[in-house]
């Protein structure tokens, strides 16, 4: 039990997990797309020249924002589900922008995170229909529940 981590090693984990549900300036190049989502390297190429994934960055040539992954994966989602390219792109970019506003939720509810043997308890802050009270998500294995406190 000696690598277990203490409470003083997690301190400021939830800063790190509100500064990953920023936009951050994090990005990767096409190679690296590729190895994480599987697909090949010549179609994410012409997955940029079609507008169906957008190059970010300082230069806006071949570096993507991490919300390209996700972006990726949704197109090969719909893809395998018997979508065309493009229905796939236009489906993917609606499902993506939902996954920014959960990020951008997220990130400004997020108070702090604490974790204990038995669960997670991620703190979302004032419960606005009851100031009185905060809103913690708790997570125990698969199960996740609200609390109020």
């Amino acid at each position: 039990m000696k690598n277990q981590m203490q409470p003083a090693d997690i301190i400021d984990f939830h800063d790190f997990v509100r500064t990953i549900l920023e936009d951050s300036k994090f990005y990767l190049g096409i190679p690296e797309l590729s190895s994480i989502t599987e697909v090949p390297q010549n179609k994410l190429r012409y997955w940029s020249q079609k507008g169906y994934i957008h190059a970010c960055g300082e230069n806006k040539k071949n570096q993507f924002s991490f919300d390209a992954v996700f972006q990726i994966y949704t197109i090969k989602f719909f893809q395998n589900k018997g979508f065309t390219l493009s229905v796939a792109a236009q489906k993917a970019t609606y499902y993506s922008q939902t996954f920014k506003e959960i990020k951008k939720g997220m990130h400004s509810r997020l108070k702090q995170i604490k974790k204990t043997p038995e669960k997670t308890i991620i703190d979302l802050g004032l419960f606005d229909p009851d100031p009185s009270k905060n809103l913690n998500l708790c997570v125990e294995g698969k199960k996740a529940y609200f609390e109020l406190n």
